[in-house]
């Protein structure tokens, strides 16, 4: 089976500008089970403008516990102006994306 990555925490949150996201996770899997010391990047992508970014820029990377989990360490902070922010994660190059709103 190959790898797949589970969006686990943080998807579709409702934010205020200038306000602060909850962590997003993520969990890394390899043949059904958890996958430890895996690479995780989360890139944003801001196609409306919104300003929304990781404090010190895109992307953060994470290595995944050995539980399989990976957490943003770094906040995302909403951007000045509303709209929506999709944010890609790639692992072992399989992609997903959370999908996060300024308001």
């Amino acid at each position: 089976m190959p790898d797949t990555l589970t969006l686990i925490a943080g998807d579709r949150q409702r934010v205020e500008r200038g306000k602060e996201f909850a962590p997003l996770a993520v969990l890394v899997a390899s043949d059904g089970e958890p996958a430890g010391g895996r690479m995780v990047s989360f890139f944003v992508d801001d196609p409306e403008g919104t300003g929304t970014d990781f404090r010190g820029g895109s992307p953060v990377r994470v290595t995944t516990a050995s539980d399989g989990t990976g957490t943003t360490d770094v906040p995302l902070i909403a951007g000045d102006s509303p709209g929506v922010v999709q944010i890609n994660v790639i692992a072992d190059g399989v992609n997903s994306a959370f999908s996060v709103v300024v308001v």
